[in-house]
């Protein structure tokens, strides 16, 4: 597996993973305004500076995503983002592949010292996948999204020189 940037042309395979819209919100939270999004909205969710969003491919075959971006000017900070993986390659350890290689971007290039992320808790595999690469929960939070009260857990990630 390799991690390289995006494509647009990348987008209406991702979108595509997003089956219904509560996998749709679990995945992208309230950053998108309709379900389903379109490639163009994807890639307005990128524009700006600090925005670093990947394609993990094995042999030219799109099967993960995930953004890495600077959420403040304290470029010590990472944050994941828009992570998933083609829901038919689930439990194949694509997701904890493509966070190795996240984390390891992060750090070597992007100079984190720490990796946070926010994941919800009606996706319990997700949770559990993160922890296997060494982030640990540091919070909870309550998030209204589509009129629903949902609830998600703050993780982090410290990295060791």
């Amino acid at each position: 597996m390799q991690l390289r940037p995006f494509h647009q042309d990348d987008a209406e395979t991702i979108l595509s993973w997003c089956k219904d819209k509560q996998a749709f919100r679990r995945w992208s939270a309230d950053r998108y305004k309709d379900f389903p999004a379109q490639p163009e909205d994807m890639m307005e969710q990128y524009s700006g500076d600090n925005m670093y969003p990947f394609t993990a491919v094995i042999r030219n075959t799109i099967i993960g995503h995930i953004l890495l971006r600077h959420p403040s000017e304290d470029k010590t900070m990472v944050r994941f983002g828009f992570v998933i993986v083609d829901d038919e390659l689930r439990g194949k350890g694509y997701g904890k592949q493509m966070l190795q290689l996240a984390i390891r971007k992060a750090k070597d290039e992007l100079g984190a010292q720490r990796i946070t992320l926010g994941v919800f808790d009606n996706n319990p595999i997700a949770l559990h996948c993160y922890a296997s690469v060494g982030f640990q929960v540091t919070g909870t939070d309550t998030y209204l999204i589509d009129g629903e009260e949902r609830t998600g857990k703050e993780m982090e990630l410290i990295i060791m020189k």
